[in-house]
């Protein structure tokens, strides 16, 4: 993956030439602070004029007039922008959108106290990809995706902030009553997870799989399952059967985003 150190202006970003800086380590740290803490889970629905939900195959804020905050949804009924996480202050501390098919992962994005980003792994595409660690102003970005592609700036649509969030699609963001409290660490066996990343090893700190392998591949986004864990790294299969061997192949923990 190629790399990139940036200077944060809210939600314009501009290419700096920096080396890189702790960035990393301490976004890193409050991130898994956050996926530690007990946090509530809501869902951020759109509305139209005359106030009711919206069920939209194709789903963008400018297709309705505002947007809710629930604390359930039936996904058949009602169409879901992204997955909401609170703490106990109620205060937006990460997000988690996916096509609005039900698709593969769109982005995750995780918010400090005062709602500015700490770290998002977004997508475009399987193969482009990038993620982005926020701290003191400036940011470090992996990223997969051509330079051509980076200029256009494909990444700046990712809510730079929670007021950015909140403008975007309408709402208050306030955290609705009766919300489920979850956890998202420590991981476990059995947990469901997107892929974060489009390579996947034969073995822990082992050489990539290749076609060779007859083993199902890694594609970014992918919904998959934890079958073993072995210190930083997990095994993991898809959820749903593929033409070939359903198992995915060994990738790092810090290339997993649990669902909950």
């Amino acid at each position: 993956m190629r790399t990139i150190l940036l200077t944060l202006l809210l939600s314009v970003v501009a290419i700096s030439a920096f080396a890189q800086t702790n960035t990393y380590p301490e976004c890193t740290s409050q991130v898994e602070a956050i996926n530690k803490m007990p946090l509530r889970i809501a869902y951020l629905v759109p509305v139209d004029s005359l106030g009711k939900y919206m069920y939209l195959e194709f789903a963008a804020p400018s297709m309705c007039d505002h947007s809710d905050v629930v604390a359930d949804i039936d996904y058949r009924q009602v169409t879901s922008f992204a997955t909401l996480y609170y703490d106990e202050k109620g205060r937006v501390r990460k997000t988690i959108k996916w096509y609005s098919d039900g698709g593969d992962l769109n982005n995750v994005v995780y918010y400090d106290e005062q709602g500015n980003i700490l770290y998002a792994v977004y997508a475009s595409t399987s193969e482009k990809y990038g993620k982005l660690y926020s701290c003191n102003s400036q940011i470090h970005i992996n990223h997969s995706f051509s330079e051509l592609d980076f200029r256009e700036g494909f990444h700046i649509w990712i809510n730079m902030t929670t007021e950015n969030l909140a403008n975007v699609y309408k709402s208050d963001l306030k955290m609705p009553e009766n919300c489920k409290s979850v956890t998202f660490l420590p991981i476990k066996i059995g947990d469901r997870a997107f892929l974060c990343t489009n390579r996947a090893y034969i073995s822990p700190n082992g050489r990539l799989i290749n076609k060779d392998d007859n083993m199902a591949g890694a594609y970014f986004g992918g919904r998959v399952v934890i079958d073993d864990i072995k210190g930083d790294w997990c095994k993991v299969r898809y959820t749903l059967i593929t033409e070939s061997d359903e198992t995915v192949g060994y990738v790092r923990v810090e290339d997993l985003e649990i669902i909950k």
